[in-house]
């Protein structure tokens, strides 16, 4: 039996593997999806080792692992900046990123890394949450719904050279749901 993830805030030290865990998690989720060249793209740019280094090191930025032993198999950003005019709850903070490899789900582990992901939002004053995403990526919507986010809006969202709309969803921090994992489905 794997035993269960645990849950850390990144240090640069963990560029190199999260650079390879985020290439990693952002090919599978959306290899469906896109065109192969858009996403490789989208990971040359964005999931290099110096650019994660730089999101390691971003003070508007809060990246939170989740690990399995020494192996990181989730990972999640939290933003601070301005939100779409569409989040009006108060002290909004951004979900950018919230990925777990493949391995890692089905398990109830995505509703426990939400729950140290709420923590974190907590711990940095936020009272909102808000996230933006791919509109086809049903297994995330289902995802968040079902803990209580609400789409509230739309935003632009640049890929491969064309002009997504993806929905926007918030939930105050404190209303998170967090329903008892089945182990029937998948959970992203």
């Amino acid at each position: 039996m794997t035993p269960p993830l645990t849950f850390r805030r990144g240090a640069s030290d963990d560029a190199e593997a999260l650079a390879n865990l985020a290439a990693r998690t952002f090919l599978e989720t959306y290899r469906d999806f896109e065109e192969v060249q858009d996403n490789a793209d989208y990971v040359a740019k964005h999931f290099q080792v110096p650019a994660v280094a730089r999101l390691l090191a971003d003070p508007q930025a809060a990246t939170l692992l989740a690990v399995w032993g020494a192996d990181l198999a989730g990972y999640s950003v939290l933003r601070a900046g301005t939100p779409p005019s569409c989040v009006s709850g108060a002290k909004p903070l951004q979900l950018e990123r919230f990925y777990l490899a493949e391995a890692a789900t089905g398990r109830g582990e995505g509703t426990r890394f939400l729950r140290a992901v709420q923590a974190e939002a907590r711990r940095l004053g936020a009272l909102t949450l808000w996230l933006g995403v791919y509109h086809r990526n049903a297994r995330a919507i289902r995802f968040y719904e079902a803990r209580g986010f609400r789409q509230i809006g739309e935003r632009d969202f640049p890929f491969g050279g064309k002009i997504f709309v993806d929905p926007v969803y918030a939930i105050a921090v404190d209303e998170i749901r967090f329903p008892e994992p089945t182990g029937l489905t998948r959970e992203s």
